[in-house]
């Protein structure tokens, strides 16, 4: 399949440009409007900018939630080790387009499956054991300023944050997280019943 543009603006961590070599994906920080353009940032050396390179050779699955605009590719990172790189297309119509030029042209198999009730829940449930722990160390942090001894923080984040519970206070922490929770458990919930479709692209076998 001939890509009519091989530049596509992207959304997820750290990365914002998604160009489509000849030999993997190229994923960038900076936004270009022109291929020209991401070609020459990609080839320096010294540059500021983010950069991941996935060569297709390299990814163990591509999945995507038939609802969902994200999509998650599991790779093979330097030395072996197994890394993922999570995004969306701005204009989620180029979800196609990747996913077809992976069949057309390198050979990956699609599959469509409805997750299992525990499979579509599992990273929610990390998600609510993660909040609920930061719940109460913020809650015992804002204990402790009220009492005078919440200790000093050395970086400039935990600063931020200690002064982000200061302000809450303790009653304050338990609504946001209660809130946050209860969010977390209605989609927790919600899956469960009705676990979503999950689109899986593989690769050839060696």
């Amino acid at each position: 399949m001939s890509l009519t543009t091989r530049l596509f603006k992207v959304s997820g961590s750290k990365i914002q440009s998604l160009y489509i070599a000849d030999s993997g994906l190229h994923f960038s920080s900076n936004k270009f409007d022109a291929e020209e353009d991401f070609e020459q940032s990609w080839g320096k050396t010294l540059t500021l900018a983010t950069k991941i390179e996935i060569p297709f050779d390299k990814i163990k699955s591509v999945t995507k939630e038939d609802a969902a605009k994200e999509l998650s590719i599991k790779y093979k990172a330097v030395l072996g080790i197994g890394s993922d790189c999570e995004f969306s297309f701005v204009d989620n119509s180029n979800v196609e387009v990747l996913f077809n030029h992976l069949q057309a042209e390198h050979y990956f198999t699609r599959s469509e499956a409805q997750l299992s009730p525990f499979g579509a829940i599992w990273k929610h449930l990390l998600g609510l054991a993660l909040v609920a722990g930061v719940t109460v160390f913020s809650y015992n942090e804002a204990l402790a300023m009220a009492n005078g001894a919440a200790y000093e923080p050395s970086t400039g984040r935990a600063r931020l944050f200690m002064r982000l519970i200061e302000l809450l206070g303790d009653k304050g922490v338990l609504v946001v997280g209660i809130a946050i929770a209860g969010y977390i458990g209605y989609k927790l919930v919600t899956r469960f019943k009705n676990p979503p479709i999950q689109i899986k692209l593989l690769p050839p076998m060696g």
